[in-house]
């Protein structure tokens, strides 16, 4: 009988666990910049634009603004820049933690797909950070993100929970900094193990009912996961760090999730292939609602503003299911709705950020339709990537319509189209930061294999510094 407080576990599951893990790791950090494809390339650079247009959207919200002048007000230099105009220069661990309290901010920034992860928000904030200090070239930041995005990414297919009682950004967030700044700085393989199994140990205690209820203290999470990440990788340096079998002790052992061996094992795609790109500023599992009352509208554009519909019954997939906000008192709660993002997507026909801002918490045209949605579980949920389905049904004076989305936009399976994707970045980037579209459009142009992008100075063998120069000039 095992110990109460180290229950045992199957020696053998725990040792092949281990044993994958391992050599998962040593297999992904032995990638280099030519073993990843073009098309590989690009996507990590879309990434960055992606995350670093998200965090320009929240410049202006009034908590990061606080949160911001804070840092400033006790620093007034340091290695690595903030993402604000003149991109301000602060400590590393405060430029990691600000820059990834706001890519997260607005549900702007992308995801990936095949788990419950937002690989680049985890990544990138810290590795960014460290960048700018050690003086990295950007073709080693490109690489870095690539392969800490395959290793947190792997974590997060490779230990499931089912319900989602912990935030990804709480679990994940701390083994996506460390897995990109070891990478980057590329310490021994032993090494960089220690610092990714020793960040598994370091997750937080986040509820994922928190972003539900609208709380907050959900976006600090990527933020803490940065500041942890980057202790990971020193305290690995110096000999304290985790070991192969942390993660399945972590994960299975003390928080009961079960494990998928092939997600450590399998040799395909890389992972930035298989991210989603988002339009709707809101958590992913409600864009296939936006997307079926989008195609209604477009069959019959009177129904727009809701006025006439009296009944919205939604069936929603498993993990969108439990988002049933009926008063969300911050942006962030509203973000986490099923109720509001249909009811918001009926007034103004989208989901973009004029759906989930402040002054939509107190429209009374949302609060009534919010009340009149009904979510009930979808009957059949398929195989990905039809896993995240819903169906919409409006019932009106005329009769009733109804409406599927198997798979929203935005995914490898239906991608957006670039100019829509660019459209957003421009919308995003245009108020404060003008200047970073074209710094942007040229990272993922060279990423991409052209021989010279937009700026006409940068190249990939320039130092993370003077990209950072470029994209925040104003």
């Amino acid at each position: 009988m095992g110990s109460v407080l180290n229950p045992t576990v199957p020696v053998d599951a725990r040792q092949q666990v281990a044993d994958a893990f391992n050599a998962c790791v040593r297999r992904v950090v032995a990638a280099e910049w030519r073993d990843l494809s073009d098309m590989v390339r690009q996507r990590a650079a879309m990434i960055v634009a992606d995350n670093v247009s998200a965090a320009f959207s929240a410049l202006d919200e009034p908590q990061v603004e606080k949160s911001r002048a804070a840092v400033l007000a006790r620093e007034q230099d340091g290695p690595a820049s903030l993402l604000v105009p003149h991109g301000k220069r602060v400590s590393v661990h405060a430029a990691a933690t600000q820059n990834a309290l706001a890519m997260g901010w607005n549900e702007l920034d992308e995801g990936y797909r095949k788990a419950v992860c937002h690989g680049g928000l985890y990544v990138l904030p810290a590795l960014m950070a460290v960048a700018e200090q050690e003086g990295a070239a950007a073709q080693d930041v490109l690489r870095a993100l690539t392969l800490g995005y395959e290793l947190v990414t792997r974590v997060a297919r490779a230990w499931s929970f089912v319900p989602i009682r912990i935030h990804p950004h709480a679990l994940l967030a701390p083994v996506g900094a460390a897995a990109g700044i070891a990478i980057l700085r590329r310490l021994p393989a032993d090494e960089v193990l220690s610092a990714v199994a020793g960040a598994c140990a370091m997750g937080m205690a986040g509820p994922f009912n928190q972003a539900l209820q609208g709380v907050l203290v959900r976006n600090t999470w990527a933020a803490q996961g940065a500041a942890m990440g980057i202790l990971a990788v020193d305290q690995a340096h110096a000999g304290i760090g985790g070991r192969a079998s942390t993660p399945y002790d972590v994960y299975v052992t003390a928080l009961g999730g079960s494990t998928d061996l092939p997600a450590l094992t399998a040799e395909d795609e890389w992972a930035v292939a298989s991210g989603y790109q988002k339009i709707n500023a809101c958590c992913q599992y409600a864009h296939s609602a936006i997307e079926a009352v989008q195609a209604l509208l477009a069959r019959d554009a009177s129904l727009l503003g809701g006025e006439q519909i009296s009944e919205i019954r939604v069936h929603a997939h498993p993990l969108a299911y439990p988002l049933d906000n009926r008063s969300p008192s911050t942006t962030l709660g509203a973000k986490f709705s099923v109720p509001h993002a249909v009811a918001a997507a009926l007034v103004h026909g989208h989901g973009g950020a004029q759906a989930f801002d402040n002054a939509s918490l107190s429209d009374p045209r949302i609060a009534r339709l919010r009340n009149k949605v009904i979510l009930e579980p979808f009957a059949e949920v398929r195989a990905w990537p039809q896993d995240r389905p819903a169906t919409v049904t409006l019932t009106t004076p005329d009769g009733q319509v109804t409406q599927t989305c198997w798979s929203a936009r935005g995914g490898p399976d239906r991608p957006l189209a670039q100019e829509d994707v660019w459209e957003k970045i421009r919308s995003l980037c245009d108020r404060h930061m003008p200047h970073a579209m074209p710094t942007l459009h040229a990272l993922v142009s060279l990423a991409g294999g052209a021989s010279s992008g937009a700026t006409g100075t940068l190249d990939l063998q320039c130092s993370w510094n003077d990209w950072m120069r470029a994209l925040t000039a104003a």
